[in-house]
């Protein structure tokens, strides 16, 4: 009842962001979950769609490994509840425990792109721009044959991401620096964070 209405009342934008959050709970429960690094870390995990507007569009019960029946899980978690708004042009926008290969070469497939934080020991990444060493502010990156680009920028440290709709570009971020120079950062780092800024609120 709740997505149905969440549905009537606005269509997701460009950007929509799939994330999870915690509802604490520490009864007896199948699909009760355990994780860390939440500040509640027993309870129910709720899979959630946003736009960068902080709408949420769909809200989803996380059931663990009872979904997959042999498929990839972090793919499906991000598949089930975006199925009606893929086939649109749309982009995803995920963190690193669901972005991977698979699920950026299934989402092109449907016609729909996506940016995402990677972890270094992803199957698949590219050996040239994992082993490559940075200064800060430096970028290395490759694209494969369908389009899927694989980019680590040295900031603080080396932060990987994944994307489909995007080059090695860097632009200014409208911000300064404490020696008011203009902060310059991958193109896809900030659309990156805008489609992010939903979930955030």
């Amino acid at each position: 009842m709740l997505n149905e209405n969440f549905e009537k009342f606005k269509e997701p934008n460009k950007y929509i962001a799939v994330d999870e959050t915690m509802v604490p709970f520490r009864g007896r429960l199948s699909f009760r979950q355990y994780i860390s690094s939440k500040r509640h870390k027993y309870g129910i995990k709720l899979i959630k769609v946003s736009d960068t507007d902080a709408y949420t569009h769909r809200v989803e019960i996380y059931q663990g490994k009872s979904i997959t029946k042999g498929e990839n899980l972090t793919k499906l978690v991000v598949l089930r509840p975006c199925e009606a708004y893929l086939n649109k042009g749309r982009t995803i926008v995920t963190d690193n425990f669901y972005t991977g290969m698979e699920l950026a070469s299934e989402l092109l497939d449907k016609n729909t792109h996506l940016i995402g934080t990677l972890r270094k020991n992803r199957r698949g990444l590219p050996k040239e721009v994992t082993s490559t060493k940075l200064k800060k502010g430096e970028i290395v990156g490759r694209e494969d044959p369908n389009g899927i680009v694989i980019l680590k920028w040295r900031d603080q440290r080396d932060v990987y991401r994944l994307s489909t709709c995007h080059t090695l570009d860097k632009i200014a971020t409208g911000k300064k620096n404490r020696k008011n120079e203009d902060i310059v950062k991958p193109q896809f780092i900030v659309d990156y964070n805008m489609g992010k800024a939903g979930i955030a609120l």
